[in-house]
């Protein structure tokens, strides 16, 4: 089956998990909520099988992007298109990281995350953007994928609700299908400066809030050890309540620590 991706490149983005994540959705629920949206494109591909569909993140500029490329894309790429920095203009991207480190808005974001170093996002402790300039820009592979992204969910954008809140703020008062894509707090992504390992109780009484109300989850994660031999507690916990099934998917292109070997990569599921 062919899945939609979006324009977005984004650290522990699913896109090649899809074939095997989407087929075990629960879709006997009529709405779908993706918690940690990221570059969406769970949320996104699986929009033709519910009546609604939430996104939320808490990086609201990364929230943003998505919402203007689904309801106003002319008039955002057209702004894009105006401060995106040329791939060796390297002062042009410093500036534009000052710029928006000072006055964030989701153009800026974007056009930043087209220029970074393998076009992915990262964040300091103090929520500063810090990724470094990758000598790249807009491009006609950029151009093409917004043109399939801006086409395919057309259709389906009035189904499509966004959020810009932390995970245990959402609350869900009709039966929905929740996919959970944390950050994972025994790796370094960049976008882990929005987790603590307080996160990772809250989480988990979260995922006990929604089994308890007649919702069903998928969480996905690291199984066993990864960086520095630390396990994620979290994972520990769930396998023992939940059904889960151990995925394969190689994440060192993206490992700070060129970590040269295969994660497992598990879904824990309470259907």
């Amino acid at each position: 089956m062919d899945y939609i991706n979006t324009a977005l490149c984004y650290t522990g983005s699913k896109y090649k998990l899809l074939d095997q994540i989407l087929p075990e959705m629960d879709y006997t629920k009529k709405y779908f909520v993706d918690l940690f949206a990221g570059s969406g494109v769970v949320g996104f591909n699986v929009v033709p099988h519910y009546e609604k569909v939430l996104l939320n993140d808490i990086i609201s500029d990364l929230i943003g992007i998505h919402k203007e490329l689904c309801n106003n894309p002319i008039d955002f790429i057209n702004n894009l298109k105006n401060i995106i920095v040329d791939k060796d203009d390297q002062d042009g991207f410093n500036l534009l990281r000052d710029s928006y480190n000072n006055k964030n808005t989701s153009e800026k974001l974007y056009a930043l995350l087209l220029s970074s170093t393998n076009n992915m996002l990262r964040y300091n402790k103090k929520f500063k953007y810090n990724q470094t300039f990758g000598r790249r820009s807009y491009n006609n592979s950029t151009e093409k994928k917004l043109q399939q992204f801006v086409e395919y969910i057309e259709p389906y954008k009035n189904k499509l609700i966004f959020r810009s809140e932390s995970f245990d703020k959402i609350k869900i008062n009709v039966p929905s299908m929740v996919y959970i894509d944390s950050p994972y707090s025994n790796t370094e992504a960049g976008y882990n400066a929005f987790w603590n390992k307080d996160d990772d109780n809250k989480l988990y009484n979260y995922c006990k809030y929604l089994d308890e109300n007649g919702h069903s989850f998928m969480l996905s994660g690291i199984l066993g050890e990864h960086k520095n031999n630390i396990r994620w507690k979290l994972i520990d916990n769930l396998i023992i309540k939940y059904n889960y099934k151990i995925l394969k998917h190689d994440y060192k292109k993206v490992s700070r620590s060129n970590i040269d070997k295969i994660s497992e990569e598990i879904i824990i599921m309470n259907y």
